[in-house]
């Protein structure tokens, strides 16, 4: 006789809940990364499934159960990570058959090469790549999905107004001490490296990706690099790091500049992304002369970063 399904029971609040699962799954993957190179990382997936309000709960273990079998059972092929997420979604409506929506999120440590800006020596950098899908039941049984690709990376930014407070003091610190004419002071300190205080930066970027599109991780990381002061390394000859520092004590930026530039880079990294695909972007900076950080965030669609490039663009050469 089967035993009783308290899953099955009506609440005593019959209230829809958003989203039930689990989080923090952890499953050995096999997929493509950088430049179509295997790389082999441990995701951690976190899974779940919207709750209707006629039923109590949801099977638990079914959610489990499809992240596990869906990896494993394609254990031997080259995956994206978006797209295990895709798969996993499809599955977890497959067994949840009272869900109208799953939605699977993934998150991997992972590590690769580069080399370093002046010696070119070869140093391995890690950062966090981020997956996404959503798929929803259709009217008619079929499921409608949506991706996400992203990554977190490291890197420096120098602060713009400290910079500028110490250029200005070192102007006037030239014409009243060396006697120097106020225009030769102001050519002598911009030629210079004024220093600034520098905090260690997070940039993270999440891109909607249509059917059938890809993107390489790596050109994500390439857009973050370029929207900070300067990129970050393990490793740094005294060459590397006084090139690393030049470089960002010559590209001043403050956390929302970040964001920005990201906005811009993904523009122009991306020329053929649709108008409708959903960006997200994330700046946190770990002051080091505050005890606490500084945050900026932006979401938007590509359409929509498309026309605010453009239009302030436009706007700015109008008052040049």
């Amino acid at each position: 006789m089967p035993r009783h399904d308290v899953h099955m029971e009506r609440p005593e609040v019959a209230v829809p809940v958003r989203r039930v699962g689990v989080t923090g799954i952890r499953v050995p993957v096999h997929f493509i990364f950088f430049e179509k190179q295997p790389a082999i990382v441990v995701p951690t997936f976190d899974v779940y499934v919207d709750l209707p309000a006629y039923q109590k709960g949801i099977h638990i273990s079914r959610s489990y159960e499809a992240t596990v079998e869906i990896i494993t059972q394609q254990v031997s092929k080259l995956h994206r990570l978006e797209n295990l997420c895709a798969d996993i979604a499809k599955e977890l409506l497959r067994r949840h058959d009272y869900a109208t929506e799953a939605d699977v999120r993934a998150a991997a440590d992972v590590v690769y090469e580069r080399s370093t800006p002046e010696t070119a020596s070869r140093t391995f950098e890690s950062c966090t790549m981020k997956a996404r899908a959503i798929a929803r039941r259709g009217e008619s049984g079929d499921f409608k999905l949506r991706r996400w690709i992203g990554v977190t990376v490291s890197g420096i930014t120098s602060c713009p107004c400290a910079q500028e407070l110490l250029r200005s003091d070192a102007e006037a610190e030239l014409v009243k001490t060396h006697k120097l004419q106020k225009g030769q002071a102001h050519r002598i300190v911009q030629d210079l490296a004024i220093g600034s205080h520098m905090q260690r930066s997070y940039g993270t970027v999440m891109v909607e990706l249509p059917d059938r599109y890809s993107i390489d991780a790596h050109q994500l990381i390439e857009v973050i690099d370029r929207s900070m002061s300067a990129a970050s390394y393990e490793l740094l000859k005294r060459p590397d790091e006084m090139a690393v520092v030049r470089t960002a004590l010559a590209n001043p930026r403050f956390v929302e500049d970040s964001v920005r530039f990201m906005i811009r880079n993904v523009v122009q990294a991306f020329p053929d992304l649709p108008d409708n695909m959903q960006l997200q972007f994330n700046q946190r900076n770990e002051e080091c002369v505050h005890r606490h950080d500084v945050v900026a965030e932006q979401a938007l669609t590509m359409g929509q970063a498309r026309r605010e490039i453009a239009e302030n663009h436009n706007s700015a050469g109008k008052h040049d």
